[in-house]
């Protein structure tokens, strides 16, 4: 996974995840995207093709804290900010471009996998997503779900502390995870009811 590449660019991504994405976005008429953790842009560029493909007004937003890894030229469907994903000025700013009359949106949270940062991403994400939506919070596989035991607490462990503490209408789509038999995302596949 750590030498996939889309149109020349890291992703970073598993393949079947990739292909998970696709399918979700087409199925649920995704017409924006955004992604916590850019870091080179492979998966910024995937779906922002997807959008543009399914002819989508929407756009890709893509947050990282540095922009020094990016391997992507500037591209119309795709606006890149930076700074820390949950902090209460970036998520200013994300609410800022999206309209209020808006399509479906995907939601993926791949920066900081520290349980901390997830779940503050999670607590700031969630409340801007609509029926329609969809969530993927990614890695939840790290510390022993079943790599890395040696993390500590990570994605699943703030996927669990959120949907206990308040669920917010999400509904979790466990067909994706199994699809494959594989996902970077176990347990982190959701849908806004």
């Amino acid at each position: 996974w750590k030498r996939v590449s889309y149109r020349g660019v890291r992703t970073l991504k598993l393949p079947q995840d990739m292909w998970n994405y696709q399918e979700i976005i087409a199925e649920h008429g995704i017409e924006w995207v955004l992604e916590t953790g850019t870091r080179h842009g492979g998966s910024a560029l995937f779906f922002a093709d997807l959008l543009a493909a399914r002819g989508s007004a929407g756009l890709v937003i893509s947050v990282d804290v540095d922009h020094t890894s990016l391997q992507i030229s500037p591209h119309p469907k795709i606006t890149l900010l930076r700074g820390d994903s949950a902090s209460p000025q970036l998520v200013e700013k994300v609410k800022s471009l999206v309209p209020a009359q808006r399509g479906p949106m995907f939601v993926i949270l791949d920066s900081d996998h520290s349980k901390a940062h997830v779940l503050r991403e999670l607590n700031a994400y969630v409340p801007l997503m609509r029926p329609g939506d969809y969530l993927v919070v990614e890695d939840s596989c790290v510390n022993g779900h079943p790599v890395r035991p040696e993390f500590g607490p990570g994605p699943m462990e703030a996927i669990e502390e959120f949907l206990q503490s308040e669920p917010r209408g999400l509904e979790a789509d466990l067909s994706r995870e199994a699809k494959f038999g594989c996902t970077f995302a176990p347990k982190g596949y959701f849908r806004k009811k």
